[in-house]
């Protein structure tokens, strides 16, 4: 193992730590990781990732000698990206709700795992609007140029009233004054409105290019311990490959004992596996349990974020995961304390539906990946023509159900859970329906059966879509919204699964999926009662070599092993039993499927959908274990029996003749 004790406790070369509150002296404090020389490409702050609504910096914490104790992420509130989401969401989309949401995760993440967390304070009150000076090497609290005084977010709607300006609880804009004083309102929000009351940010700080934002918008904040390796490093780890370390554009951050027990390392350095020096079939062995750990921790984490929040994430990818080691204890290797965290809550939207008991999520973001399944893509929008047909509750009810036709020339094939939502312009203003759509055979090609859900309306647009009865309805807005729930992050830990087990340098990651679908598909086809899930599968495998050659245990290393080497170290029912679990875990593909499709997640019992995988992980935990982990008074014995058997010794007592070693 490499020496971690002569590890430096400082800065990596050419970057300086700036507070997070400026003029911050105590003994410890909290700092911004920041390039004295920004980098062409990465700028001068170290960016982490960016979620829905948080944009993450590396960050240090310093004592009073100016010695790092800490590495930490700093978590910046942001809600600049929220332009693209689906128009079904925006609207309802305000601060009131993302400061909510931004509280929520913090508790979640607090009850998961408190010792990550360090509380500020700031997670629930606005920190102040500041930028780091370059010049100075320090961070400045913007101020109001007039009054000298700093600035602080406006969150008093009548304020903003009275300013003309729109409030901060109903709506996504934010804007910056000097309580009881300002006479200017700085906008630092995309697309904010201004008028005679406003001022231009650029007054502030100026045309200084050594001025770099921080949190210009006073957005609130999380910190957590930070961990450099994701959930792809120790795979690449786990299956022979090395670290490239963390990366700021072109510079190779060193970060003491966090990157050194990591850098250059691999299965074969000492102290990383137990079986590590026992060559590539020892190795192989304890990569595939280890990997299982990882891949159970990471579900754990998906589940247990769910039942706290009961939302789904609907963007997992690998690197939505850290993987935290812990300083290994002697004859301990490392990579036995790898512990998984989820560090993306995720894009998952609740569609708010007026006056309606029913709940929907969405992708707030519009990117696709191959963690995530076609039809949980964007949702479809444009333009059509509708037709109410008849109410189908009487006028005295509270809730109201339509039924009438809807065509569209844009291609649409909705799930019979999917809901479209329609947008009427009326003579007295605008009224959303939510609807599912039905196929009618009497119907044109391009024509569907709408019938909302039970919403509650008022008597002015109740009158107005009685009114609008068998009237056609030129140039309606639609959206088509896929039911999505927590099935979706099944599907996506399905993938990381194939990831995980499937995927060599000779077998990207798409051809792997497409192998292991085709494999689901296959066994549903096949599908009786009569013989369970993994019996199935050994014997499409045993009926078709190539099965053998695209999904068996070979691929779990990097180093080059045939499928029969593999096979004669990883029994061939615990490898089909491994692909049982991933071919459950794909919703919708068959009859042995855990969910029937992508929204089949019961209302308040979300997390339920991972229970039947962790079963199974577990199990196939503990038969992976007892691979390595052997019971030696059991082996003692065989390996007894097999030498006097081999040397013809009786119970009388003979000569002895030592056993050869076992040769690979």
């Amino acid at each position: 193992m490499p020496d971690v004790t002569a590890a430096p406790l400082r800065l990596p070369d050419g970057y300086f730590a700036a507070p997070i509150v400026p003029g911050d002296a105590g003994i410890l404090r909290l700092c911004a990781l920041v390039r004295k020389e920004p980098d062409a490409v990465a700028g001068s702050l170290v960016t982490l990732r960016d979620t829905l609504d948080a944009h993450v910096l590396l960050g240090v914490v310093l004592d009073a000698a100016g010695a790092v104790q800490k590495w930490v992420e700093l978590w910046f509130q942001n809600i600049d990206g929220l332009a693209a989401t689906p128009h079904a969401v925006r609207e309802s989309l305000t601060n009131a709700i993302f400061d909510q949401r931004w509280q929520r995760t913090f508790k979640t993440f607090e009850t998961v795992d408190p010792t990550l967390l360090i509380r500020t304070g700031w997670e629930t009150k606005n920190p102040p609007a500041t930028v780091i000076d370059l010049a100075k090497q320090t961070t400045i609290a913007l101020s109001d140029p007039t009054t000298r005084e700093a600035f602080v977010l406006c969150t008093d709607d009548a304020l903003l009233a009275q300013k003309a300006l729109p409030a901060y609880s109903a709506t996504l804009h934010r804007y910056l004054h000097v309580p009881g004083k300002s006479t200017v309102f700085i906008p630092v929000s995309a697309g904010a409105p201004t008028n005679q009351n406003t001022g231009d940010i650029t007054a502030v700080v100026g045309e200084n290019a050594a001025l770099v934002p921080l949190n210009l918008s006073c957005g609130l904040m999380l910190v957590r311990q930070y961990s450099p390796a994701y959930f792809e490093n120790m795979l690449q780890l786990l299956g022979g490959g090395s670290w490239s370390g963390v990366l700021h554009g072109r510079s190779v951050l060193r970060l003491g004992a966090l990157t050194d027990n990591l850098e250059g390392s691999s299965p074969t350095t000492e102290g990383r596996l137990f079986m590590g020096q026992h060559g590539k079939w020892g190795r192989l062995l304890e990569s595939y349990h280890l990997k299982l750990r990882l891949l159970a921790d990471a579900i754990t984490a998906v589940r247990t974020f769910a039942q706290l929040t009961q939302r789904p994430i609907l963007n997992l990818t690998d690197r939505s995961f850290q993987v935290h080691l812990a300083d290994a204890g002697r004859g301990l290797p490392v990579l036995w304390t790898a512990n998984t965290q989820l560090v993306d809550p995720g894009d998952a939207l609740s569609l708010t539906i007026p006056q309606a008991d029913v709940q929907y999520f969405m992708r707030a973001s519009q990117n696709t990946s191959i963690y995530q399944p076609t039809s949980a893509g964007r949702p479809i929008q444009g333009k059509g023509a509708g037709r109410i047909r008849k109410f189908l509750t009487n006028p005295g009810e509270l809730e109201t159900i339509l039924e009438g036709t809807f065509s569209t020339q844009e291609r649409i094939e909705p799930g019979r859970n999917d809901l479209i939502w329609l947008r009427l312009t009326l003579a007295a203003g605008r009224i959303d329906l939510y609807a599912h759509l039905e196929r009618d055979n009497a119907l044109a090609a391009d024509e569907w059966r709408f019938r909302t859900i039970r919403q509650r309306l008022t008597p002015a647009a109740l009158a107005q879509l009685k009114a609008a009865e068998g009237v056609p309805l030129a140039d309606v807005p639609f959206e088509l919204v896929p039911l999505l729930s927590t099935p979706c992050d099944l599907y996506a830990l399905a993938v990381l699964t194939v990831r995980a087990l499937l995927v060599d340098p000779l077998t990207t990651l798409p051809v792997a999926l497409d192998e292991m679908l085709s494999l689901a598909r296959q066994v549903g086809i096949e599908h009786t009662t009569e013989a369970s899930l993994p019996l199935r599968v050994r014997v499409i495998f045993e009926r078709d070599r190539r099965w053998v050659t695209s999904l068996g245990p070979q691929h779990l290393s990097n180093e080059p092993l045939t499928p029969e080497q593999a096979f004669d170290l990883i029994p061939p029912e615990l490898w089909f039993d491994t692909l049982a679990l991933i071919i459950r875990m794909f919703p919708g593909i068959g009859p042995d499927s855990i969910s029937r499709d992508l929204g089949d997640a019961r209302p308040g019992g979300l997390h339920r959908i991972f229970d039947a995988t962790l079963e199974h992980m577990d199990s196939l935990l503990l038969r992976s274990r007892s691979l390595i982990v052997i019971d030696w008074r059991f082996n003692r014995e065989i390996g007894g029996i097999l030498r006097r058997h081999a040397t013809g010794m009786t119970d009388s007592g003979a000569g002895t003749r030592k056993a050869p070693p076992i040769q690979h």
